[in-house]
């Protein structure tokens, strides 16, 4: 487990700053703008940059050494995030950069998870997962509040992209001091082609369902990234409430993360992943109807948890019903996927805030991640015990 929680470390370290940063981000743009349109072109520039990244970023990781691809990819985005320092009063030079810095972090989270079972073996998938999942939730809390702290406070834009960068550097070095394998490599002789994922996801009936619960979650998910500083303001809680809302949705997830580790295995995990959506839509639901902006970070933490619970039991569902040589390409597929719905979102998002709020725009979302855990509540459990690596439904 010594090799999981160094990667989950560098995770923990480098999500922190891109959240941190991520906060200023947005503000700047909204600042100099004044516009949720602006903040969805945003958004919408870092989702399409991931969509156009996860066909290669899943290639690279069965073709290549994934441990090669993780730290190459830190010290890429460490060069994006530095440049983004430069241009804090360009809105649109900010959007560009912050799709760049989607195309080249985006071979990371692909390689890492199908990393996992390599690492720790496969007994401890879920623990490792789950300690992951915890680590990330951690980076999306404390980073957020940091942000919308540090600029309350009068940090500048620019030394928090710089702290950016610095944190992917970091990452870069704890993952190279990890000696044990993670992955063969060459999967892409055994399994060729950029899109053997998809062809992996479309085979198996779990596994479609499963992304296309994503899907429908990750669509309510981004209409909340768009809506949630307007409902900050409207609820006078101005940056820092904002940093707060982000920092619960992303953070609440470490709740989620620890039931994860203790309830779950491979034949629960499906009803895990519905459960997770309906938790989140409950959240969501309140954070909606919120009449003060404590009842809206009680949401959040609610929705939050939620996520957390489900991710782990995703990539446990992934991680033990694909082959190694071919599993960077699923995830990659999965995230290309939930990108493609997240993308919608950037302009259902700016949309619904403008035409009926805030609180209308969340109040979808939360209807989104209903309807994701009906989806996911038609997958069959695993029984304990079934071998589900090379098996299609």
């Amino acid at each position: 487990m010594d090799a999981a929680r160094r990667l989950a470390l560098g995770r923990l370290i480098s999500l922190m700053g891109g959240s941190a940063a991520y906060i200023a981000l947005i503000a700047a743009i909204y600042g100099h703008t004044g516009s949720a349109a602006w903040v969805s072109a945003a958004l919408f520039a870092g989702v399409v940059g991931s969509v156009i990244g996860a066909p290669g970023a899943g290639y690279l990781g069965d073709r290549f050494d994934r441990k090669r691809v993780l730290i190459a990819t830190d010290l890429a985005s460490a060069a994006v995030a530095g440049t983004m320092a430069f241009f804090v009063d360009e809105p649109a030079a900010l959007v560009a950069l912050f799709g760049l810095l989607a195309v080249v972090t985006s071979p990371f989270a692909p390689a890492s998870a199908a990393a996992i079972p390599n690492l720790v073996g496969e007994e401890r998938i879920a623990r490792a997962n789950s300690l992951v999942a915890a680590t990330t939730s951690a980076g999306y809390l404390l980073g957020p509040l940091a942000g919308g702290l540090l600029l309350g406070v009068g940090v500048s834009t620019p030394v928090l992209f710089g702290v950016d960068a610095a944190s992917f550097v970091v990452s870069a070095v704890l993952v190279a001091t990890l000696r044990r394998s993670f992955g063969r490599g060459g999967g892409t002789e055994s399994h060729p082609g950029v899109l053997a994922g998809v062809r992996v996801i479309w085979r198996e009936r779990v596994l479609r369902l499963l992304v296309a619960a994503s899907m429908t979650s990750l669509l309510g998910i981004g209409i909340v990234n768009v809506a949630a500083y307007p409902l900050s303001l409207h609820l006078g809680g101005g940056t820092e409430g904002y940093g707060a809302m982000e920092a619960l949705l992303g953070g609440g997830g470490l709740v989620g993360a620890a039931l994860a580790g203790r309830l779950l295995t491979a034949g629960r995990a499906p009803a895990i992943v519905a459960v997770s959506f309906a938790v989140s839509s409950a959240g969501l639901g309140l954070a909606a109807g919120a009449p003060v902006l404590l009842a809206a970070l009680a949401g959040m933490a609610v929705a939050g948890a939620g996520r957390g619970l489900g991710e782990v039991a995703d990539t446990t569902l992934v991680q033990t019903r694909t082959d190694d040589a071919v599993r960077s390409r699923v995830f990659a597929a999965e995230e290309g996927a939930a990108h493609v719905a997240f993308s919608a979102a950037m302009l259902a998002g700016g949309l619904l805030v403008g035409v009926g709020g805030a609180r209308l725009a969340v109040a979808t979302a939360a209807g989104c991640a209903l309807l994701a855990a009906l989806i996911a509540s038609r997958m069959r459990p695993i029984r304990e015990g079934q071998s589900t690596s090379s098996r299609a439904d």
